[in-house]
């Protein structure tokens, strides 16, 4: 939905400014989730008119849908155009910008900003904001996202407390399927195909309490071979005793964010979804993207010590012991049924969290005000 006008006021200095985004698909929905998530309040917030600059556009088209009349989707290949620069140039995850590209950089006044992953761990807040200056005198800021106030902040739109008000299934085409069964918990499943699903599909299906399990569509070829089906396929359902699986469609980033805040429980991955289910404030697990020498467990442990440091000592015991299950791949039996009897205090904790992380400066809002101290 396109806002009538922004909920802030562009600085003056930025105010006919022209913005380029570059964002290369490496974690299939996140890389382009995050970008697509930005660009889109930045012209919505602030009525910047933008390039998002992309090297899958098939992909950057399914998350822009009908688009965004601030928002221009380009393709990045090796052929594409980049003779003409923006004022404000947003790499994105370290991507690198192409060298024609940078070479029309040289010319003109423009800067330059890498935003960079999430991450939890303590060294990002000594280099959040800094320059890096180049062999080819082009100066590159670094800007990290965070948890901290001595970091970027987390995407956060304005908009989030009025749409969480008003959200209901009813929007929802598979809405009827989940009246059908209103004692039963539900779950959202978004992982990688490192996870220990055959493991957790064995937990739900003995569940002490009833669970439907909403699946995307690309995460169910997984679970077809963990259910030992040829295939399954979207608004299909298949039951195991406690547990119904439902299979979804691709949602948009609007709806998905519903879908997380109606759920009771969130299995979420990478970075997009991981924030939205922070800001869903349910209870959830988070599945880091993979990387060897098992670096993603310290980005995870990282996380779980912020994200731990108010709970419980049982909540913040249990929670970090699912997690790193989850994450490497040690999901047991018991673990289900301990996550949900402690269900309310698990909710209460993801509340309480929610409402003090919402306290810091959302990443859009900061950004913008970094970029106009160097511009």
């Amino acid at each position: 939905m396109l806002a009538s006008s922004p909920a802030h006021a562009i600085p003056s200095a930025l105010k006919h400014s022209r913005w380029d985004i570059f964002c290369k698909v490496v974690d299939n929905f996140g890389d382009i989730g995050v970008c697509w998530r930005l660009a889109r309040q930045l012209a919505e917030e602030y009525g910047i008119a933008l390039r998002l600059w992309v090297d899958d556009l098939a992909l950057a088209e399914r998350f822009a849908r009908a688009g965004h009349a601030h928002i221009q989707l380009q393709h990045w290949t090796a052929d594409a155009d980049f003779s003409q620069t923006a004022d404000v140039v947003i790499e994105t995850f370290g991507c690198g910008l192409p060298e024609a590209y940078q070479q029309a950089m040289l010319g003109a006044q423009v800067t330059w900003v890498n935003v960079d992953y999430l991450s939890a761990e303590r060294w990002v807040e000594g280099f959040h904001a800094h320059p890096s200056p180049q062999a080819n005198g082009l100066i590159r800021y670094f800007f990290y996202p965070g948890f901290t106030p001595q970091t970027g902040g987390l995407l956060r739109e304005a908009s989030l407390p009025a749409w969480q008000a008003t959200a209901d299934w009813s929007a929802f085409e598979f809405a009827p399927m989940l009246t059908a069964a209103p004692q039963s918990l539900t779950l959202s499943l978004f992982c990688y195909a490192h996870a220990p699903l055959a493991a957790l599909v064995a937990s739900l299906v003995h569940s002490p309490q009833p669970v439907r399990v909403l699946v995307p569509e690309t995460v169910a070829p997984m679970l077809a071979n963990v259910l030992g089906v040829a295939a399954l396929r979207v608004g299909e359902q298949i039951q195991r005793q406690q547990c119904t699986f439902l299979v979804i469609s691709f949602l948009s980033q609007a709806d998905y964010d519903r879908l997380l805040y109606l759920c009771d429980f969130n299995f979420v991955r990478g970075e997009d979804s991981w924030i939205r289910a922070l800001w869903a404030g349910k209870p959830m697990i988070w599945l880091p993207y993979q990387q060897s020498e098992e670096t993603h467990l310290i980005k995870l442990n990282a996380f779980l010590d912020h994200y731990l440091a108010q709970a419980d000592l049982p909540v913040a015991d249990l929670l970090r012991l699912a997690m790193l299950a989850w994450a490497r791949g040690e999901w047991s039996p018991a673990l289900w049924p301990s996550l949900l009897e402690a269900l309310p205090a698990l909710a209460s904790h993801a509340q309480a969290f929610k409402s003090k992380q919402s306290q810091q400066s959302d990443l859009a809002t900061q950004l913008v005000n970094f970029i106009e101290k160097i511009y």
